[in-house]
């Protein structure tokens, strides 16, 4: 039996249900309700200094006005908080003059700009939609500082208490807002052209720049896999490598590897050679060699179109159905195996569609009338004597894919239903939309829009600096010149990521908090250079660590895979060497327009050399629901040496 070794990150995301989670921000608010308005020592605030007093001051009037109940009083209280940030932040070395009352300042905003969804720690006030984009955004800001405290993401107890701000009330409400950020990101995709994973466009000149920069006799496998990972990814393409295996690298003499990475950019942006730029980490491996970034900068640098339309638009190409369409495919009489051949038809079981997204009804003699629904390619029913599941067998000829056809059903217990064939029905297949497959019209580089300078991802907590697109252009050299500065001499407790957020979304947020309504507050504030990219498309997450992050996890087809935290090399080559395995086989088989968001799903891998039974396997494909069944039988044999001792 595999077993699983965990990176654990320091906080874990609120699994709590509703009623804790409100009783959690109920306490928070409490807290809150009783900010010290003194100069004590317990804010650890500079408030000596007359700039500090007055950010106080209007900390105190911003904290008072949470309880009134004239939005126009709520509205000053934000604006006169977020101008005073703004001052205050502006000289980023000072905040660690009053850190923690820096952090509850945007905390404090956060919740007079969208008050019911910061309280719910994202829960309710339209965050699960993603509908709280300001707060949102506010919310990783204060993240930021807590950073630069070093006190493992949490906030010393005292001026926390005496501020009215804990890190329980600001991280379960990041992670629990990103989904609903996720959300209407997926759902803005439908409404763009399709692009095949494939797009390639000779004109675009692209560099992938890496440091790998190990010791020599560094154990890590990294150093000996990546190299030839990237060179035969960039080769395929027709990209540029620029992977940096030792100091001193270019741009960044002096500079340690945690901001080297943004020097090292700039200066391939400064030489004018490449239009656009990828980073990638060292721990990243490609593992879809035939996606290209152009189809990457193709599908999310689009110019904006207008969502407000409630007509959804045609599915891609391709693109598997729907569970709604899957149950469709299930309608009609299923010849059960266990029957005897002479009787089979008159026992035919008879499968129909209930008024519940993706749930049937099946009704036979010999089991009665029972229901049950579609859990991605299973049917699970609950018959008298327990839930039962079936794996459902497509027809995966062509003509089936966009009109699906169930072909039989084998359950759990060894029967096997076949789906009988009902003369002249045929299913016809949905209209659908042919993704660009090559430059040509409506496919052209003036589908691009030229404000859009970052392709970036979010992870659990917020933005990652991890892997991320940047294009040639002036306010990109700026962008990275500026973060650098903030992390390399303004705030050394910075890292490049830290310093890419406060440039992002900082003056951004603010300024949007000092005007919101109740309608602009919903909209993400994030610089409108930048473009936040699912993160599967460039940042997937080892299968692993995606469960304990709660974020995107590895699927075949997906550009990449990257292993966070994954540092010890007993426990992390055999995966590394694994995922290089996987990268170069020819033989795996793919499907067509493997890597488009529209055929992505997480399901057992296909690859001849996964097995469920390997932990390195595991650790990379899952899928996350066999590993959580590993985690619940390691528990339970713990358990039980516990209870036997």
């Amino acid at each position: 039996m595999a077993t699983l070794s965990v990176h654990r990150p320091r906080w874990h995301a609120c699994r709590f249900g509703l009623v804790a989670c409100a009783v959690l921000a109920v306490t928070c608010c409490s807290a809150e309700a009783s900010v010290s308005t003194g100069s004590g020592d317990g804010l650890a605030c500079q408030l000596e200094r007359q700039e500090w007093r007055e950010y106080h001051a209007a900390f105190d009037a911003a904290a008072r006005a949470t309880a009134a109940e004239v939005p126009e009083e709520r509205a000053a209280a934000a604006a006169g908080l977020a101008q005073q940030l703004l001052e205050r932040t502006d000289n980023v070395t000072d905040v660690l003059s009053c850190n923690v009352g820096v952090i509850a300042g945007y905390y404090l905003l956060a919740r007079l700009v969208s008050p019911v969804a910061v309280e719910s720690l994202g829960l309710a006030g339209g965050a699960a939609e993603g509908e709280a984009g300001v707060a949102y955004r506010l919310l990783q800001l204060a993240l930021v500082f807590i950073f630069t405290l070093r006190n493992a993401n949490r906030i010393p107890e005292e001026p926390g208490r005496a501020w009215g701000v804990t890190e329980h009330a600001i991280i379960p409400a990041i992670m629990q807002m990103r989904r609903g950020q996720d959300l209407l990101l997926r759902r803005s995709l439908r409404r763009q052209v399709p692009i095949a994973p494939s797009f390639r466009d000779p004109n675009l000149r692209i560099a992938v720049v890496s440091i790998c920069a190990y010791p020599e006799d560094h154990p890590l496998a990294l150093p000996k896999l990546t190299p030839t990972n990237r060179e035969a990814y960039t080769k395929r393409h027709d990209y540029a490598n620029r992977l940096h295996m030792e100091p001193p690298i270019i741009g960044a003499h002096g500079l340690g590897v945690q901001h080297a990475k943004l020097a090292t950019v700039l200066a391939y942006l400064q030489t004018n050679e490449f239009d656009w730029v990828a980073w990638l980490d060292c721990d990243s491996i490609l593992m879809n060699m035939e996606r290209t970034l152009d189809s990457v900068i193709y599908q999310y640098a689009q110019g904006k179109v207008d969502d407000r339309s409630d007509q959804q638009p045609a599915p891609v190409c391709g693109e598997p159905p729907d569970e709604n369409h899957q149950a469709d495919a299930l309608v009609g009489e299923w010849l059960d195996s266990w029957i005897s051949e002479e009787f089979r038809d008159a026992s035919a079981v008879r499968i129909t569609r209930t008024e519940e997204d993706a749930a049937v009804e099946a009704f036979a003699q010999q089991i009665g009338r029972v229901r049950g629904r579609l859990e991605g390619d299973d049917l699970e029913l609950d018959f008298p004597d327990g839930p039962l599941k079936a794996r459902i067998v497509w027809n995966d000829s062509e003509e089936s894919i966009q009109a699906p056809v169930a072909e039989r059903l084998e359950w759990e217990n060894g029967a096997v239903w076949m789906h009988k064939a009902q003369e002249g029905k045929k299913a016809e297949p949905l209209p659908c939309r042919e993704p660009c497959r090559e430059p040509g019209p409506g496919c052209e580089a003036d589908l691009l829009d030229p404000d859009v300078n970052l392709l970036i991802t979010e992870e659990g907590w917020g933005l990652s600096s991890a892997n991320w697109l940047i294009r040639r252009s002036a306010w990109s050299m700026d962008f990275l010149h500026n973060a650098l500065t903030a992390a390399h001499v303004e705030m050394h407790l910075f890292g490049d990521q830290d310093a890419m957020i406060l440039h992002l979304m900082n003056r951004q947020s603010l300024h949007a908090a000092e005007t919101a309504s109740q309608e602009s507050a919903r909209h993400d504030p994030i610089d409108r250079h930048a473009v936040v990219v699912p993160q599967f498309e460039l940042n997937a997450y080892d299968s692993l660590n995606a469960l304990t992050m709660d974020c995107d996890a590895f699927v075949e087809g997906d550009l990449l895979v990257t292993f966070p935290q994954c540092k010890d090399a007993e426990g992390c080559n055999d995966v590394f060497e694994l995922a290089a395995d996987y990268a170069k086989d020819p033989e795996k088989p793919l499907r067509a327009d493997a890597g488009a968001w529209w055929m992505r799903r997480e399901e057992t891998p296909r690859w001849s050399k996964y097995s469920s039974r390997s932990s390195p396997a595991l650790r990379i494909f899952g899928p996350r629901p066999v590993i959580r069944e590993v985690f619940a039988r390691e528990q339970e044999m713990r358990r039980r040496e516990r209870e036997g001792d």
